[in-house]
């Protein structure tokens, strides 16, 4: 009989534990370590000690006009990140957190002994069903990316912007509420500026498809330039974009690409190129039509060993000459192309070529050249525990 029993006793014990802890909560720490070692040479003047061009393409900062050439080496790890991921269940549904940081773009710091920088959020959200309350890459932008060894990329190309947000998703369906931020360039000026006077969020639906050809997205958005001092206090903006990756072969090959146009997007498109608007002289916001693409190639030359990514990508702002001075940003285009080798999956190595190209709207132009070499050591740490009941 004992024999009967002890045994029984033990399979209700585990059974009311089971239940006990049914609820389990995962736990995940991951990021890479990136040293990035670049060699510029810009055609049409240099740039600051302190340009963020320096570290990665950002159409905007490339030197214009001089006639001077100028080479610049920059050796640094700001690209270097880490994050925290969750997961448990919360009132019977999924709740996942994922906050990230990096050190790009970081204002304290320099290059004289130690080369420490600030570090940076980048995502900070959670998703607990159906809803997304926090920061992350915005709705509007299809996370579609050439695998390059710059930073950026096709920079010329993207929507690029991550922001505040409260995102409603309904399967391939997302409504977005998103950080409403106006940028301008006052009357008879060039540069851009921040009104810090908005009035409603920008509003985002997005729709998007995937199957064993790969996935893609289209979003449209409509939002509300303001400036609390203009005659016309407002103006509307509007823009679509579409974009994904298409497979090609077996060896696992693919096609990226994305097109975007609309008026008055300014800071959504190639980080901010363009301002969403220009004031006239009677203080009114005229918005800025634009348009934007990419399209790149990753080709395995041994697959999962081996591989190179050749991209293209343009911007184009449509100014009326009667708005704007000739220094006005017009349009930019990259080209580039790589050899990466990832000795395990963990770790790479790569070099790429990189051409940039910018045009103010008078027709000065410059542009630059580079060679970067890159080392890449991606690390992750997963732990599930189970969560008691009380």
């Amino acid at each position: 009989m004992k024999k009967l029993f002890y045994p029984l006793l033990l399979f209700m014990t585990i059974g009311v534990c089971a239940q006990e802890n049914e609820s389990q909560t995962t736990f995940k720490f991951g990021g890479y370590i990136k040293a990035d070692f670049i060699n510029t040479w810009y055609e049409n003047g240099d740039v600051g000690e302190s340009s963020p061009l320096r570290d990665f393409h950002l159409p905007s900062q490339i030197p214009v006009g001089a006639k001077d050439e100028h080479i610049d080496l920059d050796y640094h790890v700001k690209e270097s990140r880490f994050n925290f991921d969750v997961k448990t269940n919360l009132l019977g549904k999924e709740i996942h957190g994922f906050i990230e940081l990096d050190f790009m773009m970081s204002k304290a710091g320099d290059e004289k002994v130690t080369n420490s920088y600030n570090p940076r959020i980048r995502h900070a959200y959670f998703e607990w069903d159906k809803l997304l309350i926090g920061q992350t890459w915005s709705t509007f932008m299809v996370v579609v990316v050439p695998d390059e060894i710059d930073f950026a990329g096709a920079m010329d190309g993207l929507v690029f912007v991550r922001q505040p947000q409260i995102r409603f998703k309904l399967g391939n369906w997302w409504l977005a509420l998103e950080n409403p931020e106006t940028t301008i360039t006052p009357y008879q000026e060039s540069h851009t500026e921040v009104t810090e006077s908005e009035v409603s969020p920008d509003i985002i639906f997005r729709n998007n498809f995937s199957g064993d050809w790969g996935n893609w997205a289209v979003a449209i958005m409509g939002r509300t330039l303001h400036k609390k001092d203009s005659i016309k206090h407002y103006a509307m903006g509007v823009g679509i974009t579409t974009g994904g990756k298409i497979k090609v072969g077996r060896r696992g090959d693919d096609i990226r690409m994305m097109a975007t146009y609309g008026t008055g997007l300014g800071r959504y498109l190639s980080a901010g190129f363009s301002a969403g608007a220009v004031v006239d002289n009677e203080g009114a916001l005229n918005t800025i039509d634009v348009v934007n693409a990419y399209i790149a190639y990753n080709h395995f030359w041994k697959p999962k060993v081996w591989s190179s990514s050749f991209s293209v990508a343009v911007y184009n702002a449509m100014h009326d000459d009667n708005l704007v001075v000739p220094e006005i940003n017009k349009s930019s285009y990259s080209i580039s192309g790589n050899i990466k080798w990832d000795i395990a999956p963990q770790l790479r190595f790569g070099a790429e070529y990189m051409y940039g190209y910018r045009e103010l709207q008078g027709g000065v132009n410059g542009a630059f050249h580079r060679l970067q070499l890159a080392a890449k050591y991606t690390f992750g740490y997963n732990n599930t525990v189970a969560d008691e009941k009380r």
